[in-house]
């Protein structure tokens, strides 16, 4: 990426994926509640967005085999993948102002790069459906198949940053998770909690909160 050098504090932004850039964790829990409550573990999509939100879909399958499920662990995987895709192929959309947020990064020569706890695949469908592709290279993805534990395990931050050689103390990373949050603070960066559909109470960890994309510009170039 080009352009003027950073300003601020910060030398690389990470973003998470869903519900950050892309608007698809009202799509993903209520397809996550909708299987959970399948396999017989009844579950609201407010409960989904309680305990599974910004978590791997191993968390989700750990819960329906602790009710006493067996269940085909690829097989699942693959159902959950094909509906969700259905469902971003359907209506996924950007997260307000984040496509403005990305251009203001460019113009500024901050780098920015993905880190998410879903799969490769639903990383690339989901900015190619929003039309946010041209902002992120292959290299600048890291997801889950990159590594053996998603968040709130802090992998996916360190590679991420590993990858882009950036030290860990001068990320800031976008998240709107507390798994996420969590992550991020493990691997020793600065967090700000978009709370787009998440309650700001929710993200209460994080060192900044803001509800709208447009508010987050500032806080990477404050010195």
């Amino acid at each position: 990426m080009t352009g003027l050098p950073s300003a601020g504090p910060f030398d690389l932004v990470i973003f998470d994926h869903d519900g950050v850039l892309v608007d698809s964790e009202i799509i993903a829990m209520d397809l996550c509640a909708s299987l959970l409550t399948e396999h017989g573990v009844p579950t609201s999509v407010d409960e989904a967005i309680n305990v599974y939100l910004g978590g791997s879909l191993d968390a989700v399958m750990d819960a329906i085999e602790s009710a006493g499920t067996a269940i085909d662990r690829q097989a699942f995987d693959i159902r959950f993948h094909d509906e969700l895709f259905d469902g971003f192929r359907q209506g996924l959309r950007a997260i307000p102002g984040i496509r403005t947020l990305l251009e203001q990064l460019d113009v500024a020569g901050i780098p920015f790069v993905i880190a998410s706890s879903g799969s490769s695949q639903r990383v690339d469908l989901g900015i190619t459906t929003t039309n946010l592709v041209e902002f992120f290279p292959d290299d600048v993805i890291t997801t889950r198949d990159h590594v053996e534990r998603g968040k709130p395990f802090p992998d996916l931050f360190i590679l991420a940053a590993k990858r882009a050689g950036i030290a860990p103390a001068r990320c800031l990373v976008i998240e709107d998770s507390p798994h996420g949050i969590e992550a991020a603070h493990r691997a020793g960066m600065t967090v700000v909690g978009l709370s787009y559909r998440t309650p700001a109470a929710r993200l209460s960890a994080a060192d900044w909160i803001v509800t709208d994309a447009a508010d987050i510009l500032p806080l990477i170039l404050r010195s």
